[in-house]
């Protein structure tokens, strides 16, 4: 009988389930995509920038087996951003569920609040700062699977120690993901 495989990368490697390791480039699973509810506070469990920003990976080649889109969630405290980058490969859209944002789209700033939706045209450097006094929640889409593999390797599991998130690391875990960490044309 046929193993499954969960939805969680540690337990499916417990499991003996192959997806490849996080940044390999084989996360493609080998298993049709499984349909899910996934609840509000349901997926993989990340948190990046020391901890303090946790990370939800919902929809993506691990967690459901999709080979064509990515979905997550993140919560920014106030004052915290997404550094400016560009993806290579993919269109993303935020939407901003709580909180406001400032929004860099190319060199345009623009101010988002919930209820907003941000495309990100594939090539546009984006960068979004939480400027409000509460948390600034969204989800974010991508066309395509491939920078969940950053997100993994910038982020840190539940009960691992925060990351030291070096411009080095950022750097190189954006560049296997087909994205431009802190580029300088925008």
């Amino acid at each position: 009988m046929k193993r499954a495989c969960l939805p969680l990368l540690t337990l499916a490697f417990a499991l003996g389930c192959h997806h490849g390791g996080a940044g390999s480039g084989s996360e493609m699973s080998s298993t049709p995509a499984r349909p899910a509810v996934i609840p509000a506070d349901g997926g993989e469990k990340r948190f990046l920038r020391g901890g303090t920003a946790p990370l939800l990976i919902k929809v993506d080649p691990i967690n459901t087996g999709s080979r064509r889109m990515v979905l997550g969630s993140s919560d920014l405290p106030p004052g915290d951003a997404i550094g400016l980058h560009r993806h290579l490969q993919e269109d993303e859209i935020i939407v901003i569920t709580r909180g406001t944002a400032r929004v860099q789209l190319g060199k345009q700033l623009v101010t988002a609040s919930a209820g907003a939706t941000v495309f990100i045209p594939q090539g546009t450097c984006i960068g979004v700062t939480n400027v409000g006094a509460d948390t600034l929640t969204n989800f974010f889409v991508f066309s395509s699977p491939g920078f969940e593999r950053a997100l993994r390797a910038v982020s840190s599991a539940p009960g691992e120690p925060p990351k030291a998130l070096t411009s080095e690391l950022r750097q190189s875990a954006f560049h296997d993901a087909h994205a431009v960490a802190d580029p300088s044309d925008c």
